[in-house]
């Protein structure tokens, strides 16, 4: 019994023994894969780091000089939109246009707008030359704006091995500004950090969709002569001041001022031509209390066309050219034609009237994209003659004016004898500074309607005068005169005059002080991150500037100014042109 327990002990002792054996290498198996799978990411992690170690730095300074490039591509792009905007599609206006004023209408000194559609000519730039416009300009700027952005010629240099060329493309809702231009850059050390081919700027401006849209406005104005209806219609509605038919039981012939009917034509075109809207687009509806607006200022271009995110603005300014002629006309007035009066029927009179009006003059079309405010403009001439929509004649007939009196005629008869005197003033409202000297050699001239009279020249007469500066004579009968009073060095001043005996009139001129433009510099400051303004900068060849002072007075007129002044500073300008060149500010 004692042996064959000692034997199942010993079993026992030696099964443990052979447990423990096989759990230990279980654990040095599970150790092993530890290991190997330890040695593996190590080896891995190393080969990532071996990978990306040389290279960390490339990727920075390329990025770096990516952000440069597509930033001057963006610039050129937006700066080519904005002006093609402003131009009817083109960047540089040809010369061809240029060399004809008929072909174009200038909105300032350095301004114009191509007209897109003149008489029955019509003269419209493709999409695909807008396209060229816009490549070219970008292939001019961006190398330039590249070279000369300061923190880029700071730390590196360029090598080109290409040209630059772009390929811009004007797709419905965005336009990509595509450039391929194959350059090295290189460190200020010589090491080359990167090299670039491909770059792409994007504007979210819809210029197709606008283009598309000026394109069918001028379309739809060749078929329906949309415009010119709408001046025939302010015509024949019968203003009081733009007589166009009638009669009148009276013995007392009517009669109408021209220029006071052109003018009050021009103030009605100018007021109704924004009134016009365009159905499809974005604008506000008219109150039911305005149909006649409703059914005649709403233009139907087609059932089609719906553009809601485009707004259309219809333009006509008094400072526009506006060609005007009306028949029948004697001297400056419209007068009407007298029947009966006579003998028998010397009591009974009756008036009659009947007028046709020529009337050629631009409108500017501004389409403006709601999404970004950007603002596509166009322009076209309308034409009206003889009171009948008419493209087909792009110039009106002469008015047949029958002088009966002359401006010599006119200015023989003086009878009523006026006291004018002229003085220097020196003035300013807001240091109380005033000033008021007698000023002797002023020529006057008296201006009544259409004729004007040469008055004579002050003189300082003391044993006469006093201490005053003027003359004593006759002037001829008028309502409604203006007096005017000129010096060299003097700002021109009038006043108005109603000719009556014994009345003086006093005029005072502002002396004033001519300064050289070539004396003036203008400079421009590139606005930093932080607000504030960089290193002052002269104007590049390319670049103007429009400078207008202006000083206004307690006394002036709404909307006008005592005096203003203008010029511009551009490199383009030849310096003898330049030096000729003057401003007159106020003096003293």
């Amino acid at each position: 019994m004692d042996q064959k327990r000692r034997w199942t002990a010993r079993s026992s002792v030696i099964s443990r023994s052979n447990s423990s054996k096989k759990g230990q290498v279980t654990v040095f198996i599970i150790l092993g894969i530890i290991l190997l799978l330890a040695l593996a990411l190590i080896i891995a992690l190393r080969s990532e780091v071996l990978t990306f170690r040389p290279a960390e730095l490339i990727p920075t300074e390329k990025n770096k000089v990516e952000n440069f490039l597509t930033s001057c591509i963006n610039d050129a792009g937006e700066e080519a939109l904005f002006t093609l905007g402003l131009q009817a599609g083109y960047v540089d206006i040809p010369e061809a246009r240029l060399a004809d004023s008929n072909t174009y209408l200038r909105t300032s000194p350095f301004t114009v707008i191509p007209y897109w559609a003149y008489g029955t000519n019509i003269d419209i730039p493709s999409l695909d030359e807008i396209k060229l416009e816009i490549d070219q300009y970008i292939e001019e700027q961006v190398r330039p704006c590249l070279l000369q952005t300061e923190a880029f010629r700071e730390n590196y240099d360029i090598v080109e091995k290409s040209d630059l060329l772009a390929d811009t493309r004007i797709e419905d809702q965005k336009i990509l500004f595509n450039v391929h231009w194959e350059v090295e850059i290189r460190n200020k050390a010589g090491d080359v950090i990167a090299e670039v081919t491909e770059h792409t700027a994007e504007s979210p401006i819809k210029l197709k969709k606008a283009y598309e849209t000026a394109a069918l406005l001028i379309e739809k104005e060749m078929q329906t002569l949309k415009l010119e209806d709408i001046t025939q219609d302010l015509i024949a509605l019968e203003h009081p001041d733009v007589p166009v038919a009638g009669m009148d039981l009276s013995c007392r012939r009517k009669e109408w001022d021209v220029h006071e009917v052109k003018s009050a034509l021009v103030r009605l075109l100018r007021i109704n031509i924004p009134e016009l809207k365009v159905q499809g687009t974005d604008y506000v509806e008219f109150p039911d209390t305005l149909p006649y607006y409703q059914n005649h200022y709403v233009w139907d271009v087609g059932e089609e066309f719906e553009q809601p995110d485009l707004h259309v603005d219809f333009n006509f300014e008094e400072r526009y050219p506006f060609t005007f002629a009306v028949t029948p006309l004697s001297g400056t007035k419209m007068k009407s034609s007298q029947l009966g009066g006579t003998d028998l029927l010397s009591f009974l009179c009756l008036q009659t009237w009947k007028f046709t009006y020529d009337v050629v003059y631009p409108v500017v079309v501004r389409i403006q994209d709601e999404t970004t405010g950007y603002n596509f403009n166009i322009a076209f001439t309308v034409h009206l003659i003889r009171n009948v929509p008419n493209r087909g004649e792009v110039v009106a007939r002469p008015s047949y004016m029958i002088d009966t009196i002359t401006d010599e005629d006119y200015c023989k008869i003086r009878n009523i004898p006026m006291s004018v005197y002229t003085y220097e003033l020196v003035e300013n409202e807001i240091t109380g500074v005033h000033q008021r000297e007698p000023l002797a050699n002023v020529n006057t001239s008296f201006t009544c309607l259409r004729y004007k009279c040469d008055a004579g020249t002050t003189k300082y007469q003391l044993a006469l005068l006093g201490d005053r500066a003027g003359y004593t004579q006759n002037f001829p009968y008028c309502v409604g005169g203006i007096l005017r009073g000129t010096k060299p060095g003097y700002k021109e001043s009038w006043e108005r005059v109603v000719t009556q005996a014994g009345t003086e009139v006093e005029l005072d001129l502002v002396p004033l002080y001519s300064f050289p433009v070539q004396n003036i510099k203008v400079v421009q400051h590139e606005l930093n991150n932080d607000n504030t303004a960089g290193p002052a900068r002269a104007l590049g060849k390319t670049e103007a500037a429009l400078v207008k002072v202006t000083l206004h007075k307690s006394t002036d007129v709404p909307g006008t100014a005592f005096h203003e002044v203008s010029f511009t500073k551009s490199g383009r300008l030849d310096p003898r042109v330049e030096g000729e060149e003057t401003v007159e500010l106020l003096a003293q």
